[in-house]
C-alpha cells in the first residue's frame, strides 16, 4: 500500500468531517482530504503505536491484498499518511451520501424505502458467504455491523459498507464490535456460538463468525423496529418483547430467528422476511407503544 507523507503543517490544516449526531465514532478523527483532483476521507489512527497500530496495519494490508474478492460497495483504504515518516492514519474514498442510521431515525422518510436498505445489508451478508465459500478469502466478517458503519446513495439506491478497517479478515487480530461486547442482552448469549475473546481489553469481545454478524443484523432490524437499542434490555424484557411482536402479527418465521439468537441453534438470515412487515405492525412495534401496552398489563 502506498504511502503519502505529509507535513505537520499540512496535517494540522485538514478539515474535520462533521459527522451527524446520531452517528457514533469513538476510534479515530476523521477528516476531508483531497489529493490531485479527487476527494478522500483521511482516518487519523488513535493508537498510533504498539501491538493495536500493529493489528490494524496489517487488516488494511489484508484489505489492499483482497480487493479484487470484495465488492465495489465496501470502501477499502488506500494510502497509508504519514507525518514525519510515522504513521497517523489512512485514506479511503470519499462517498457522498446519508448515513444509513440518520435514515432509519428520521421519521419523515417512508417505512418502505428503510425496509429497502436493511434488506440490503441481509444480501451482504449474503454475499460474504459466497466469498468465504467461493474464493481464497475464507475468513472475511464484517465484525463491527451497525447503522452508522453504512452510507446510502439515495440516487443510485445503493448501500455502502464503510469502517472496513474493523473487518476480521485473514487472520487478523478482533477489533472491538458496538453490538458483540458485554451488554445487559449479549451476556447472555451462548459462549460456543459466540466464543469469547480472553483478550478483551486490548480488542474485540467475540471471535467473529457468520453467527456473529447476523447477531448484529438483526439488533439492527430489532432497533428499527423498537426505536432504541434492543442490545440494552435485560433476558426477560427482550422476551416479553418478542412475546408482544407476536401478538401484533409479525411473521412467526421472523419471530424465530429473533428468539434463536442468544441459544446455541445457528443464527439465520432474516432479509427475505422483513417485506412481511406492515406499517401497522411496524407502528405498533416501537418503544412507546410497546411501553403503554406493559402498564395497560
Amino acid at each position: 500500500m502506498e504511502v503519502i507523507n505529509l507535513s505537520k503543517k499540512k496535517f494540522r490544516n485538514l478539515r474535520p468531517l462533521k459527522l451527524p449526531k446520531s452517528v457514533l465514532n469513538t476510534e479515530t478523527k476523521i477528516y476531508k482530504f483531497e489529493r490531485g483532483k479527487k476527494q478522500y476521507i483521511l482516518k487519523q489512527i488513535y493508537n498510533d503505536k504498539g501491538p493495536l497500530l500493529a493489528y490494524k496495519l496489517y487488516t488494511l494490508e489484508m484489505l489492499s491484498t483482497y480487493k479484487d474478492f470484495i465488492p465495489d460497495n465496501f470502501i477499502l483504504p488506500t494510502n497509508l499518511v504519514s507525518v514525519n515518516q510515522k504513521v497517523v492514519g489512512f485514506t479511503t474514498p470519499f462517498i457522498s451520501g446519508i448515513n444509513l442510521q440518520e435514515i432509519l431515525n428520521s421519521p419523515s422518510i417512508d417505512r418502505k424505502e428503510k425496509i429497502y436498505y436493511l434488506k440490503r445489508i441481509g444480501e451482504i451478508l449474503e454475499n460474504i458467504k459466497n466469498i468465504r465459500h467461493y474464493t481464497p478469502l475464507t475468513d472475511f466478517y464484517i465484525n463491527d455491523l451497525h447503522e452508522s458503519n453504512f452510507l446510502v446513495n439515495n440516487q443510485k439506491k445503493q448501500l455502502y459498507v464503510v469502517d472496513t478497517d474493523s473487518f476480521k479478515i485473514a487472520n487478523n487480530s478482533v477489533f472491538c464490535s458496538r453490538y458483540l461486547s458485554p451488554s445487559p442482552l449479549f451476556r447472555h448469549a451462548n459462549t460456543k456460538k459466540y466464543p469469547r475473546i480472553h483478550t478483551f481489553n486490548i480488542g474485540g469481545y467475540v471471535m467473529p463468525n457468520e453467527n456473529s454478524d447476523l447477531y448484529c443484523y438483526s439488533i439492527i432490524v430489532l432497533n428499527f423496529l423498537y426505536g432504541a437499542n434492543v442490545n440494552n434490555m435485560n433476558l426477560s424484557e427482550y422476551y416479553t418483547y418478542l412475546t408482544y411482536l407476536s401478538e401484533i402479527g409479525i411473521d412467526k418465521e421472523l419471530i424465530d430467528i429473533f428468539a434463536n439468537l442468544l441459544t446455541a441453534k445457528q443464527n439465520q438470515n432474516p432479509y427475505h422476511l422483513l417485506d412481511t412487515l406492515s406499517y401497522e405492525q411496524i407502528g405498533k412495534a416501537s418503544k412507546k407503544v410497546f411501553s403503554l401496552k406493559k402498564k395497560l398489563i
